[in-house]
């Protein structure tokens, strides 16, 4: 993803991208978001969904501790990864990310499906015709 819209989650967002500072021993978010910018529209809706959540739950859970530890792509489809609290509404959030990746284009966020062939990604009509 592009420095500018992985700055814009982190400053959105900092509580669920707390470790992008951490050493890669620690979290694998120092790497930054590993996908292109097509999924960017996903990322920031479940940052959104989860930072609302977590923020209503507050007063009786204590889903504080939630934080992304990789967000990357994987065998064409988005993969989110965290550590600390997460009850079944964030995995949830998670699951529904990383499934609708399947159906948009990682590097424009338009309408695609998975293509390729030992190397899969998720693309529309018009950058699957620049696949070699």
């Amino acid at each position: 993803m592009s420095p500018e819209l992985e700055q814009q989650l982190i400053k959105k967002y900092p509580a669920l991208f707390q470790d992008t500072d951490k050493p890669a021993t620690e979290s694998l978010m120092c790497f930054g978001c590993e996908c292109r910018d097509g999924w960017y529209n996903i990322i920031e809706s479940a940052c959104g969904i989860i930072s609302h959540y977590i923020e209503q739950r507050r007063k009786t859970n204590d889903l504080s501790s939630f934080r992304w530890m990789q967000i990357k792509e994987k065998f064409g489809t988005l993969r989110l990864y965290h550590s600390g609290d997460a009850d079944e509404y964030i995995l949830g959030v998670t699951d529904m990310a990383e499934d609708l990746s399947g159906s948009v284009c990682e590097v424009c966020g338009n309408v695609g499906q998975l293509c390729g062939t030992g190397w899969y990604q998720t693309l529309c009509p018009e950058h699957e015709k620049l696949l070699p």
